[in-house]
């Protein structure tokens, strides 16, 4: 089910803020250094950057069964590009720590870097300089795509959007057998923002699956994992470079990954690639989560240890 766009005047109010914060960017002298370190002008940057408005403004949105957007052809040709060819390696990449899953196939099939000053430092100046620019790029963009997710049903619990919201954008790679049970995500996520970077053919199959409980009425807040048995699956975004699925994390928004059936000879080839965003509040309240925050400063509730 579709949902109307945004109103023209709002959208030219998310359009003024965009570019002046691009604005502020550009009179920095280290934006523009690792702008010209990666290659990329200010004028493919913004070009890139409407290309991506313009798509997200396009794209088909649903409210059933809960929020979510999938968006075909979300980066222009050179921005895809630079992030092919500036994707961390493996051996780059750490295994996924205890603290983002309890799940061991997860931790043992997929791998994880950081778009972080202490990650970038070990990558190559011009890879290291891609990445901090692409990082800016999705900050750029991260209102845009808030809103392009409709409002949820009135009888799915959400966390209602306030400023202080944190993105956190990581790189993964997944193995061909990394599969991940239904879930609703961790309490403390607000959304998701999927980009499906790897051009294997063979993968068209392996995208995000949104799932529907068989049990009427059931609702899940804390993130935690259920058998694949216990759901239908709703629809799967398709995997291919350039798509975008994005969702509003509710007591709904049961979605996973079936175990691959791509060959492992295809899986070595194009490894699953993605750009993760979740948004985090910076303060948030903890109402069915007994699993307490493991910073210890005092009214400090960052980071959680809640595992996704």
């Amino acid at each position: 089910m579709s949902t109307p766009r945004l109103s023209s005047a709002f959208e030219l109010k998310l359009a003024i803020g965009r570019w002046l914060h691009l604005a502020w960017l550009l009179r920095s002298r280290h934006f523009r250094r690792n702008l010209k370190a990666c290659g990329l002008s200010p004028r493919e940057l913004m070009r890139s950057m409407s290309h991506s408005v313009r798509y997200l403004r396009q794209c088909e949105r649903r409210r059933d069964p809960y929020p979510v957007v999938v968006v075909d052809g979300f980066l222009d040709g050179r921005m895809m590009t630079l992030v092919s060819q500036s994707f961390p390696g493996s051996d780059d990449m750490e295994d996924m720590p205890v603290e983002r899953t309890r799940n061991a196939m997860a931790r043992r099939n997929r791998k994880l870097f950081r778009l972080n000053p202490e990650s970038l430092a070990g990558l190559p100046v011009d890879r290291a300089a891609f990445w901090a620019v692409f990082s800016a790029f999705i900050d750029l963009l991260s209102q845009e795509m808030m809103h392009a997710l409709p409002d949820p049903d009135p009888d799915l619990r959400v966390e209602s959007f306030q400023s202080g919201f944190k993105v956190r954008k990581d790189l993964w790679m997944d193995r061909g057998g990394f599969q991940i049970s239904p879930h609703t995500d961790g309490v403390q996520k607000y959304a998701t923002f999927l980009l499906y970077c790897s051009g294997h053919p063979s993968l068209e199959q392996e995208g995000t699956s949104v799932f529907v409980p068989k049990e009427d009425g059931f609702r899940s807040w804390n993130g935690k994992q259920y058998k694949f048995d216990d759901f239908d699956e709703a629809f799967r975004a398709p995997y291919r470079q350039k798509v975008v699925f994005v969702f509003r994390k509710t007591d709904h928004s049961f979605h996973g990954k079936y175990p691959g059936e791509t060959t492992v000879e295809a899986r070595r080839q194009g490894f699953s690639r993605g750009l993760s965003v979740p948004a985090r509040r910076r303060r948030h309240r903890w109402p069915d989560c007994r699993v307490r925050p493991r910073c210890g400063a005092a009214g400090c509730t960052w980071p959680p240890v809640h595992c996704d």
